[in-house]
């Protein structure tokens, strides 16, 4: 997803050498590092685009072992006015990388991001059992510390952290599972267009928990012939027991269907925040979008069918 108005920096969680700076560089077409603005972590990447140092932010939003980075889902929702633009899967792929001369029986400790180092038990179980697990703010943070220790430290990093940093691969593929990936998700100021293979996220607060809360929402979209891709509660940060909802629904908010469905969940709900709307990860299904096109005619007609009734309803004054 190139970004033909870009005139600034894309700023991503950095340092140099992370998985999101890769999706940065695939979803912005960003090539140059003047490019790019390698961020502490999650919370600056949004301030940047805040404070207008960057144009655009890319950050992981959702992992396939670890579940919801809950730091981008809390800043969507509480912190910041900022959308998503777009969204990008990426595979990791994970390596264990040492300074050159290093030998994993000789190991005292292991660097990486808390999901690497938690997705890769297994094989540090069985090649540094007694090494100590250090968690970083990122893999190539990790790869920059160990660099700077010098032989006996380890750490689990992409392979373009290894490369940055001069660190050996001594294993490839250390993650438990093969089929790990991380979606990515660009934030910015606007609403993209709509594309016709789109996802719209928003985050629904219900007036109280209590019996039903959840299935009121969820029938306001099936009722629509609308797909929600997730589903997900957390904490509103207000006080103990109070729950919102993050919802993902396949279509874009300028879609008939979909722009009802908000729109009820609006009037029948305490609050809901649209957290953008824009096009989704893969290729577009023509068949999928095709449905998509023909019952959002269907549903207009529907409307304008209703609408021609209401215009012949006598006038009571």
């Amino acid at each position: 997803m190139t970004d033909p108005d870009r005139t600034g920096p894309i700023a991503y969680l950095g340092p140099e050498g992370t998985f999101t700076e890769t999706a940065a560089r695939m979803l912005t077409g960003a090539e140059d590092p003047s490019e790019l603005l390698a961020c502490a972590d999650i919370v600056d990447v949004f301030r940047a685009v805040e404070d207008g140092r960057a144009v655009r932010g890319v950050v992981p939003i959702e992992n396939t072992l670890e579940g919801s980075v809950t730091a981008t889902l809390d800043a969507l929702a509480f912190d910041t006015d900022l959308l998503i633009h777009g969204e990008l899967e990426l595979a990791v792929n994970l390596v264990a990388a040492a300074p050159p001369g290093t030998e994993l029986a000789t190991v005292t400790a292991v660097y990486s991001h808390p999901v690497p180092l938690s997705g890769s038990r297994r094989w540090l179980s069985a090649n540094t059992p007694d090494a100590e697990r250090v968690a970083v703010t990122s893999t190539a943070r990790a790869a920059a510390q160990v660099a700077e220790l010098g032989p006996g430290h380890l750490a689990i990093v992409n392979p373009l952290a290894a490369e940055r940093y001069g660190l050996e691969i001594l294993s490839r593929e250390v993650a438990d599972r093969a089929a790990n990936s991380t979606r990515f998700v660009v934030i910015g100021h606007h609403l993209p267009a709509p594309t016709g293979w789109d996802k719209t996220s928003l985050v629904v607060f219900i007036e109280a928990n209590r019996p039903g809360a959840l299935l009121k929402l969820l029938e306001i979209f099936a009722e629509r012939d609308l797909n929600l891709t997730k589903i997900e509660s957390r904490p509103t940060k207000a006080e103990l027991g109070e729950y919102c909802f993050f919802l993902d629904v396949e279509g874009h908010l300028a879609d008939e269907r979909v722009g009802d469905a908000v729109a009820a969940a609006k009037r029948t709900h305490r609050d809901v925040k649209i957290l953008g709307s824009y096009r989704r990860t893969g290729a577009r299904q023509p068949a999928e979008a095709e449905r998509i096109q023909a019952d959002d005619a269907a549903y207009r007609d529907a409307a304008a069918w209703l609408s021609a009734w209401r215009e012949r309803v006598e006038d009571a004054r």
